[in-house]
């Protein structure tokens, strides 16, 4: 019996969703949830300083490390099967696997020396007491939201995205204005997270017949028959975590200091909105065609380029307004002490510029199963990229010209994932012939 893959977790969603209309639901949600920090980042952004954004960038990637594999992976494997009783037992599994993650990471505990020495920094290790608990948050709110897709509850996936954004900024500023200081940035995220988790939990709880089901057997029978997902599945989610956020974080922070990081996550945090708004809009239209194109033995050359030529008409103006004006919309929007923020902006906006390219159609090795090479391009895409960093920190540069460095490394490497993607494409028409 073929295990099931993340190839099939897709499918399974796509199918779930059947109308445009629950698809609609699921999209209105995520740009809610992103443009509310947006909106409210003029207040935040004047009421709390870098270091306290690097603080809680630091923490919530330490957060979303931990809790991206507590489950195993096993979360996303509760939509695969057809019987309700191996689902109910993959989600007890994974519930029983988060107990045991969160109680694990009480370690770091004993760790807040070494925390300390390692970022350089004494104020990160005063929020370690939180680690277990919001592991326990934030990947319970990760089963929950499957368990939501199983039953097809759009709507309240949507709702539960924008409880989680509105409540956490609002809790933010509202410290912030209270003069909590790093600590309103880190509480008021946590509570978004609690409020969310919480939500879905009553709505699961009042809407459907879903309940844990506590047979062993079973439970280890579909630990065996989806064990993909923790042996390989969890494996690139926490190298792209490790990769993109906590270790790039921390190299930043142990070279250049907080002030810097600080910078630097607010940039990151805001030139992916665009990105995640479009491009994570694009990316389920794309792999739904994408899959009935190469089922029905199709052009998926075609397709790739009319993404393409879609993705450039959002991707040039996104560039050329950052690029050209970074520096004077960080410093207006933001206020006067993020001009750095905006200078760095105007550095970093090329990556992201080719990021917007290839993020839409990043599903294309998915569709013709070509994972593990795709996985290991990324795996070079990050040793290159860091790399970069820690060969010129260690020689004496300033993180402006490493960034300038870094930024080129990332563009050109993402310029090649794409032109890998088209040469995908054109390969599969091949077979068409």
């Amino acid at each position: 019996m073929k295990s099931p893959s993340i190839k099939d977790y897709y499918n399974s969603i796509i199918k779930k969703a059947k109308s445009q209309k629950n698809f609609l639901s699921l999209l209105s949600g995520n740009v809610i949830s992103q443009i509310i920090p947006f909106l409210l980042a003029p207040i935040i952004a004047r009421i709390f300083t870098p270091v306290d954004f690097a603080v809680q960038a630091n923490f919530i990637a330490l957060i979303m490390l931990i809790s991206s594999v507590a489950a195993g992976r096993y979360e996303v494997a509760i939509v695969l099967p057809k019987n309700w009783r191996k689902a109910r037992a993959i989600a007890t599994l994974s519930f029983i696997l988060i107990i045991i993650v969160s109680i694990f990471s009480n370690v770091l505990l004993l760790l807040k020396d070494v925390v300390a020495r390692l970022y350089n920094d004494n104020i990160l290790p005063q929020y370690l007491w939180l680690v277990s608990i919001s592991v326990l948050i934030v990947a319970s709110y990760n089963t929950f939201h499957n368990i939501g897709l199983r039953y097809g509850l759009f709507k309240n996936l949507s709702y539960s995205k924008i409880a989680q954004s509105t409540f956490g900024q609002l809790m933010i500023a509202a410290w912030g204005y209270w003069q909590w200081g790093g600590n309103g940035l880190i509480f008021g995220w946590l509570l978004g997270q609690l409020l969310s988790m919480i939500y879905l939990f009553v709505v699961i709880k009042q809407k459907t017949n879903f309940r844990p089901l506590w047979n062993f057997k079973l439970i280890k029978k579909v630990a065996k028959e989806y064990k993909k997902f923790p042996l390989v599945n969890s494996l690139h989610i926490l190298a792209d975590t490790f990769s993109q956020q906590f270790f790039l974080f921390w190299l930043i922070t142990f070279f250049f200091g907080s002030e810097t990081l600080g910078f630097f996550a607010v940039v990151v945090k805001y030139l992916r909105i665009p990105i995640q708004l479009i491009g994570n809009a694009l990316s389920q239209v794309f792999y739904k065609e994408a899959v009935q194109t190469y089922q029905n033995r199709k052009s998926l050359r075609a397709l790739y380029l009319k993404n393409f030529k879609t993705t450039l008409i959002f991707a040039i103006p996104f560039l050329l307004i950052i690029g050209l004006g970074g520096k004077v919309l960080f410093t207006f929007y933001l206020g006067n002490q993020w001009t750095q923020a905006g200078i760095y902006a105007q550095y970093y906006v090329l990556s992201m510029f080719f990021l917007f390219i290839v993020s839409p159609v990043n599903s294309l090795p998915l569709v013709v199963d070509k994972q593990e090479l795709h996985f290991a391009l990324s795996m070079i895409n990050y040793v290159l990229s860091l790399g970069t960093i820690i060969v010129m920190a260690l020689l004496g540069y300033s993180f402006d010209t490493i960034l300038i460095v870094y930024t080129l490394v990332q563009s050109i490497i993402y310029a090649f994932i794409g032109i890998w993607y088209y040469h995908l494409a054109c390969k599969a028409d091949k077979k068409i012939i």
